[in-house]
């Protein structure tokens, strides 16, 4: 470019010599000669045409330079504003969370919070059971002690809960915080005192669990008890609005201990040392001096066979239309010695003095729009004091479900108690005219419920009619589960048929 300037410079400087050295002779010969007029106008042509290039060959530069230099300098500072944003967005995340690494939080079959690698989790979930109940009891039923009406209605929360769960320093480190809200009848009004009700916050699950891969974990602190498969199933699973009676009979509920576990693509297994089942949210040192411990060893393991399916699906008790099939077997045990110096008093007899087994084995199995389940449970009370005979108990719990559209299901129940062993008359009991699981009885309650699944077990709502045959002489089960959160009543005599319940619950779950 500077090359075609300077040839450029040198023509007009030789034109402009030439037409010097023409005019010097134009005026030795002639002014108006035609040579030096022809040599004029062909130096105004040649300085019109080199000025015509000098402005191309600057457009032309200018272009090169937008093209190669400008141009790319653009984008490499854009390459640097783009780099400077990130840097800044990941910052203001870090400082957002008051944490060094960035936090993610989002829904996710429940709200959760968490870092951004996984280490740290954790899911915030909540259940709310809003029931109305409908209870009648012919009066012949009725215990003599008790004076109340023959029908008994109104709404209950029947369950109000929060928990949180997930892991810490890696996935392998997991714990679950459940509590939940007591379902308390009002204290009696007198003329000088307001009606009060108690419903205090109650702590259910609080356990620290350690995965050590190839299926083994550990686990420590207070959970249910998964001895019962139905009552293993949350509350917000369930097929009916309430679990059998059968359920509430046997079941374990929750317990304090360290659990050794197992599991496999077909087997899962777990065995645990624990204070006997029902005793949740007890001390050590806060025990009465008198009573000693409230058992003095217990125990308790389940092994569970998958033949077909997935483990998820047995975590409910319902099968979806479109669900894949699946079954599964299992066997359990609960095995404890209550504490020497407690004295039955009717309402906790896994507590009591002498040795309580229970056993149980159920069946499993889901289908597309189809599920069934059934189970045999157990239990054996012996060495008691004084040589007391044994106390057989034997119960039966067969259910199963049917879709006859996409969101609504048709349930039915049976469940059967029988009792041996222990007294025929009420009054004449532990504590006479006190309902007792040692009460010698037998009854079967019959169950028929429909659900309609708005959004699956996040919101549905469901209803049933239950009808006893025989009576109820129990208020509490072996492990001091009541009956009343069934909306149930205890009865006079093994005669007493008739006891009918109904119940309409909407449940929400987050």
């Amino acid at each position: 470019m500077n090359s075609v300037s300077s040839a450029a410079k040198s023509t007009v400087s030789s034109m402009i010599a030439l037409a010097t050295v023409l005019s010097c002779s134009a005026y030795a010969v002639d002014d108006e000669s035609d040579l030096l007029k022809k040599a004029i106008n062909k130096i105004e042509q040649l300085e019109s045409k080199i000025s015509t290039m000098e402005t191309r060959h600057d457009a032309e530069i200018a272009a090169i330079r937008n093209e190669n230099g400008d141009k790319w300098l653009t984008q490499q500072r854009a390459q640097e504003i783009r780099q400077l944003v990130n840097d800044v967005l990941a910052d203001s995340e870090t400082r957002s969370s008051l944490q060094s690494a960035p936090m993610t939080a989002g829904w996710n079959k429940g709200f959760f919070i968490g870092s951004a690698d996984g280490n740290y989790t954790m899911k915030i979930s909540g259940e709310i059971q809003a029931r109305f109940a409908f209870n009648n009891q012919p009066s012949a039923n009725r215990v003599p002690t008790n004076d109340d009406a023959s029908s008994e209605y109104g709404f209950e929360m029947r369950r109000v809960k929060l928990g949180f769960d997930g892991n810490i320093l890696d996935p392998s480190w997991t714990y679950k915080i459940r509590v939940g809200y007591n379902q308390i009848s009002p204290v009696q009004q007198t003329s000088t005192d307001f009606q009060n009700t108690f419903n205090t916050p109650v702590l259910e699950q609080a356990f620290i669990r350690k995965d050590f891969g190839n299926g083994f974990s550990i686990t420590t602190g207070q959970w249910k008890s998964n001895f019962n498969y139905e009552e293993s199933v949350s509350s917000t699973e369930q097929q009916f609005v309430e679990r059998s009676l059968i359920n509430q009979y046997f079941n374990t509920k929750w317990i304090q201990g360290v659990q050794i576990g197992y599991q496999s693509a077909d087997w899962r297994v777990n065995m645990n040392y624990n204070d006997g089942g029902g005793n949740r949210n007890v001390g050590v040192a806060s025990l009465a001096a008198d009573s000693g411990n409230l058992v003095e060893w217990a125990t308790a393991g389940r092994v569970e066979l998958k033949l077909a399916g997935e483990w998820n699906q047995f975590r409910e008790l319902m099968s979806f239309r479109g669900g894949d099939d699946g079954m599964q077997i299992a066997a359990a045990y609960n095995w404890q010695r209550g504490g020497s110096n407690n004295q039955l008093n009717g309402n906790f007899v896994g507590n009591s003095d002498g040795v309580n087994i229970s056993y149980t084995a159920d069946f499993n199995a889901r289908f597309s729009g189809v599920s069934l389940f059934a189970a045999f449970l157990g239990n054996s009370f012996y060495s008691r004091p004084d040589g007391a005979a044994p106390v057989n108990s034997y119960g039966i719990v067969v259910q199963g479900g049917f879709f006859v559209s996409e969101d609504v299901e048709l349930a039915a129940r049976w469940e059967w108690l029988n009792v041996t062993g222990g007294t025929t008359d009420i009054n004449a009991g532990p504590n006479p005219g006190t309902p007792s699981a040692i009460n010698a009885q037998h009854f079967s309650i019959y169950t028929v419920g429909a659900n309609y699944y708005i959004s699956k077990n996040e919101i549905k709502l469901n209803g049933d009619v239950g009808y006893v045959v025989g009576g109820v002489l129990f208020q509490n089960g072996l492990y001091n589960q009541p009956i009343v959160g069934a909306d149930y009543r205890s009865d006079q005599t093994s005669d007493s048929t008739g006891q009918v319940v109904v119940r309409v619950q909407l449940q929400l779950v987050f």
